[in-house]
């Protein structure tokens, strides 16, 4: 006699398990560094049966890779079982939209969010090209005299109030020497994106716009694009900046539609 087929059969999705099946083995093993092939024989699957799969975790935040590519379970999972203040919800809206940006320009990306009165790398999406630059999750920079600083900065209404913010980031800077800055912040502004040589390379140029709430009332991240400069490929930064716009805008369009940020927006 034929026994009945259970509900779970019937309606099963292998694509869900082996994501599970990955996050299950990674949690069993708390701190321990696992290869690719690790996990494969972890839960009894072949390398490619699971490459997909673990490009996605990885890009959506749930994974990390190592040196050596080995992999770890993130925060994420805990995290998303408390309560997430809008930065944190911002952040997990943008990690996929922001994978995609990688691929479409072949550059890697970064979301920069203040917290603690410092400006700091959110969100990271790295780029497969040889020569994408890449920071890591958690690491500052000052907000002066960088192109995402300038974001932030385009939304206060003057330099006097820019200046006063600077103050209160520990970021003590003379009138004379903030009135140039003043200028390319006024700028983003008006264009929505700022593009800076960076402070410490000149050889560096960093592409950003601000993420402004409905109504730009408030900048609440700035995303920036570094690339190496080169004079060989003049309408590259074009392509970024307009690629660049894309996501903020998508990002923006999920963060109004999900009411994050809603006690200013």
């Amino acid at each position: 006699m034929t026994e009945p087929i259970s509900r779970l059969q019937k309606y099963s999705a292998p694509a869900l398990e082996k994501g599970l099946d990955i996050l299950e083995l990674l949690s069993l093993r708390p701190g321990v560094a696992l290869t690719h092939a690790d996990i494969a024989k972890g839960i009894g699957r072949s390398k490619n049966e699971i490459f997909r799969m673990m490009v996605v975790l990885e890009e959506r935040g749930y994974i990390c890779r190592g040196e050596g590519d080995v992999f770890f379970l993130t925060p994420k999972l805990g995290e998303l079982g408390g309560v997430r203040n809008p930065t944190g919800q911002m952040i997990d809206i943008a990690r996929p939209l922001m994978a995609q940006l990688s691929q479409k320009i072949e550059q890697s990306n970064h979301l920069w969010v203040i917290e603690d009165s410092k400006m700091r790398v959110g969100a990271a999406a790295s780029a497969a090209g040889s020569y994408s630059l890449a920071l890591s999750e958690g690491v500052q920079a000052p907000v002066f005299g960088s192109s995402a600083g300038a974001c932030f900065l385009a939304g206060l209404p003057d330099a006097d109030a820019r200046l006063q913010k600077l103050a209160t980031m520990d970021e003590f800077v003379a009138a004379g020497a903030y009135a140039p800055f003043d200028k390319d912040v006024e700028d983003c502004a008006r264009t929505d994106v700022c593009v800076l040589s960076h402070a410490e390379n000149a050889g560096i140029v960093e592409i950003s716009a601000p993420l402004w709430t409905k109504g730009r009332t408030k900048v609440v991240g700035a995303l920036s694009v570094p690339m190496i400069r080169s004079g060989d490929r003049p309408n590259e930064i074009g392509a970024v900046v307009a690629a660049l716009k894309e996501t903020i805008e998508a990002i923006r369009a999920k963060l109004v539609l999900l009411a994050v940020f809603e006690e200013v927006i």
